[in-house]
């Protein structure tokens, strides 16, 4: 292996740790910079214009991967959905019960880590390299997205503080959420019929959806360090919200095991009710909930991870998960 290979394939594994480094990093340098207000404002446009594009760019190259033909519904996909339905309308009552105290955040907090979708690309290679069905493990982050685009806009509103009717809030989070969501699976679809040649090309750039994925987690960790510096709740509070994103990442994992077990599908319903989009988490929190409640993201970003590396270690010892 050359030394080029060695750098990239190093560069590769430690991307996403480097990303999140550097974001803290560039977040605290700007933190203590004396920047005019104004200025301030436009950097925050920008970085509230940049994530939520960066996700749609991200889904899009993924979505353009997945041969339409190969996809496969199976029962585990029904209980799967269920199941995250159920989680999610739970939360939300427990969320609209707290609405006037501060302990509403934490139900913030488990409901946008719950309605997240699947993160596309990761769970599938994981999937596929522990042994697992990758096919019916894609047929899921898009039922997944799916899932995040119709129920999110409906249940936000029952807990939001904004001074929204229901209907309102409806319409405004519909505008943001489902095209987000839904408009990158049409367009690669599109693509696929209509301009086969661009999908070879994307499919060419094999790094790229893990090159944007850095990005975007940088730009999202910096947000996150953003809301503990200048949380209204303090420590405590943000202590508790980094418990509960590790008590549903926990959740989540046993849960998606379980149910895929009876399926023969352990690793792929596992992989798919638990590994979150933890961009889409600050996103969504920090735009339509209490910003405090989106360092979720980041917690839970790091409590999948350390599963993951665990769960990886375990199948190089043992072949098995």
């Amino acid at each position: 292996m050359s030394s080029k290979d060695k750098i990239k394939r190093f560069f590769n594994q430690y991307v996403l740790m480097i990303a999140m480094v550097f974001g803290i990093t560039a977040y605290l340098v700007y933190h203590n910079l004396d920047l005019s207000s104004s200025t301030r404002d436009a950097v925050r446009a920008i970085v509230d214009f940049t994530i939520p594009t960066m996700v749609l760019v991200m889904l899009y190259v993924t979505f353009c991967k997945v041969n339409l033909r190969q996809l496969k519904f199976t029962r585990w996909h029904l209980m799967l959905f269920l199941f995250q339905l159920l989680l999610m309308t739970l939360v939300t009552l427990i969320a609209s019960l707290l609405q006037s105290t501060k302990f509403v955040v934490l139900a913030e907090a488990a409901f946008i880590c719950i309605a997240s979708p699947t993160a596309t690309g990761s769970v599938v290679v994981l999937t596929q390299r522990w042994g697992g069905n990758s096919e019916t493990t894609t047929t899921y982050t898009l039922i997944s997205n799916v899932i995040t685009a119709l129920f999110v806009p409906v249940m936000i509103p029952f807990m939001s503080t904004q001074e929204y009717s229901l209907y309102e809030s409806f319409l405004m989070i519909v505008r943001r959420v489902t095209p987000l969501l839904i408009v990158p699976m049409l367009m690669a679809l599109l693509t696929q019929i209509m301009f086969p040649k661009v999908i070879d090309i994307v499919k060419g750039w094999k790094d790229l959806p893990l090159y944007l994925w850095a990005v975007a987690m940088c730009l999202a960790i910096s947000m996150t360090l953003r809301y503990l510096i200048t949380s209204e709740f303090g420590i405590p509070i943000e202590v508790a919200v980094a418990f509960v994103s590790m008590v549903v990442c926990a959740l989540l994992f046993y849960s998606g095991k379980r149910i895929g077990r009876a399926y023969g599908e352990h690793i792929g319903a596992g992989q798919g009710l638990a590994q979150r989009n933890t961009v889409f988490i600050i996103w969504l929190g920090s735009t339509f909930l209490h910003p405090s409640c989106a360092i979720a993201g980041g917690f839970y970003s790091l409590w999948q991870n350390l599963f993951n590396t665990w769960q990886m270690r375990k199948f190089e010892r043992e072949g098995k998960i």
